[in-house]
């Protein structure tokens, strides 16, 4: 069971207690884990959504694995942990790519009477953070170790 404190922020609107929610994922020892306060504070996951522990940590568990299938056949390091870069480009793919699945998750939560006008802005969203997704991945590919060149 998840408790969700509550706090306002300084624009009056609710704002959860991120450390009451936060779930770690594993990572698989040389991908980094993840968290779900985060993927909550820096994803803007809407509010209705903070306290679905369950959900977030599905859709983080879904994008990782997406993720980690792209970069399965990419060498990115020696044998090396990643370093600050290419961490910084694997999470972003990783909770962009679950950002854009969760908007579309939204979309059956929607009424009929506005359901056009809310489908049109997530999918717009999802495409934007699908987007976000492949371009971090493709960052992170090009850091290969791989498709570097020495100079002779």
């Amino acid at each position: 069971m998840c408790v969700l404190k509550v706090h306002m922020n300084l624009s009056g609107m609710p704002q959860a207690d991120l450390q009451s929610v936060n779930v770690e994922v594993s990572g698989n020892g040389y991908y980094p884990a993840l968290s779900t306060a985060y993927f909550i504070e820096h994803y803007a996951i809407a509010q209705e959504y903070a306290s679905k522990s369950a959900l977030l940590v599905e859709k983080l568990k879904r994008a990782q694995g997406e993720i980690n299938q792209e970069l399965a056949s990419a060498v990115l390091t020696n044998g090396e942990p990643l370093n600050a870069q290419q961490v910084i480009f694997y999470l972003d793919a990783v909770y962009s790519k679950a950002k854009a699945n969760l908007l579309v998750s939204k979309l059956g939560t929607t009424h009929r009477d506005n359901a056009t006008a809310q489908s049109q802005t997530a999918i717009d969203n999802y495409d934007h953070w699908q987007r976000q997704s492949i371009n971090a991945l493709r960052l992170l590919q090009s850091l290969s170790v791989n498709l570097s060149v020495e100079l002779l």
